[in-house]
């Protein structure tokens, strides 16, 4: 109830939401896919379920937070995030957790994004300079100012 309350806020405020919803992701969607309007936006932070849980939560007009775990070696997440549009992710990080490879299991900070970045890059076969821009556009129409129904204007 309190979850769909701050939805709501967010809906008549044009607010984004950041979204951590670590082991039920498939119940946030649940819940948010029966009110799903223009105006609905939002980032599933620290984003690590599986194909099915992005293409649900894009559907629904957000982006993947992708950071530190896309550098583990066994999270399955390169592959999940090989199928999604480059349009539909963000890059994140979940300082002081979930530091990247190689400095996993130590404090997490803002300037290792650049791993997760070069990673991302790897995966999405794209150059480094590419994605950085559309990281960047991607979190301007996300967070930006002088929104109108979900679209930048």
């Amino acid at each position: 109830e309190a979850f769909l309350q701050q939805v709501g806020w967010a809906l008549e405020f044009d607010l984004p939401i950041a979204i951590h919803s670590r082991e039920s992701t498939d119940r946030i969607l649940a819940l948010l896919e029966p009110i799903q309007q223009d105006g609905l936006r939002g980032v599933f932070h620290c984003f690590s379920g599986t194909l099915e849980q992005a293409q649900r939560a894009v559907a629904l007009g957000f982006w993947l937070g992708v950071g530190g775990v896309l550098t583990f070696k066994n999270s399955g997440l390169a592959e999940v995030l090989s199928e999604i549009p480059l349009e539909h992710l963000v890059l994140e990080t979940d300082a002081p957790y979930l530091a990247p490879t190689p400095f996993r299991g130590k404090r997490n900070e803002s300037a290792y994004v650049a791993l997760v970045a070069q990673r991302l890059a790897e995966v999405k076969g794209v150059d480094l300079e590419t994605l950085a821009r559309v990281s960047s556009a991607n979190a301007q129409r996300l967070f930006g100012k002088g929104r109108t129904a979900g679209r930048a204007v």
